[in-house]
């Protein structure tokens, strides 16, 4: 057995999330608002008892605030989002249903090429600079669409690394000199450009979907960290060789 085929997707909290929110669809169907989002009624049903997404519940617990909207939970939209891409969901009169693809998806597929087809619809289907709020937008484009344009490159230098570690500010040094991205921070600090790589390419992206280890240094609360290094997972090293060398999508 190859290492990869050792690893157990579902221990990567956001795709067991995925797949259980797939087999919730196929048992009920949920119920959708006039803007396409998740119905507010339906989301503490989704996520306060299975889902191993936690975090954000947990903030929300810790200041005691309420939820108001679904597009509160990203996390939750993306699983949404990435589902309807894939074709495994289909809308009507008001509701969200498991579509004769979904139901092939859960049947049919082994775990690793399920989150194989999970991630890789994410990066060529879906517009990274849906969930990235911050910085400029120049020529139609903020940071996170810049990175999404490039993937290849970010995904070849961390295939080049292997397993071993990066140094997290050499990396964005890379990223800011390689893609030219003086433009989108002109005479702003080196922790500018960290923070927003870090919200752009690791909160949504390698880190949700465990491709990525890291080693953070604390601040004063648990809600403020400071990447300073990463390497890829076993997990992250197929998922890049599969982007570079067997995009199909």
């Amino acid at each position: 057995m190859t290492q990869i085929e050792s690893v157990d997707p579902y221990q990567i909290p956001f795709f067991f999330d995925f797949m259980l929110f797939l087999k919730r669809l196929k048992d009920k169907p949920i119920k959708r608002t006039k803007t396409g989002a998740i119905s507010l009624s339906d989301i503490p049903d989704l996520i306060n008892h299975e889902f191993k997404e936690q975090e954000q519940l947990d903030e929300y617990r810790h200041f005691g605030w309420r939820i108001h909207r679904a597009d509160e939970f990203q996390f939750l939209q993306q699983i949404q989002f990435i589902a309807e891409v894939m074709f495994l969901t289909y809308k009507r009169k008001g509701l969200l249903l498991l579509s004769k693809n979904g139901q092939g998806f859960l049947s049919k597929l082994g775990s690793l090429y399920q989150f194989r087809e999970m991630v890789l619809h994410y990066y060529y289907r879906f517009n990274w600079g849906y969930f990235f709020y911050y910085g400029k937008i120049l020529r139609g484009k903020n940071l996170a669409q810049v990175l999404q344009q490039h993937q290849n490159l970010i995904w070849k230098a961390l295939l080049l690394k292997g397993d071993n570690w990066s140094d997290y500010k050499l990396f964005c040094q890379f990223l800011y000199i390689r893609l030219h991205l003086e433009e989108y921070f002109p005479g702003e600090s080196e922790r500018d450009l960290e923070r927003e790589i870090e919200r752009a390419l690791f909160s949504y992206n390698l880190c949700r979907f465990g491709l990525v280890e890291l080693e953070e240094k604390r601040s004063q609360s648990k809600y403020d960290k400071e990447i300073i290094r990463f390497r890829s997972t076993p997990l992250g090293i197929y998922i890049f060789d599969k982007a570079v060398n067997e995009s199909y999508l």
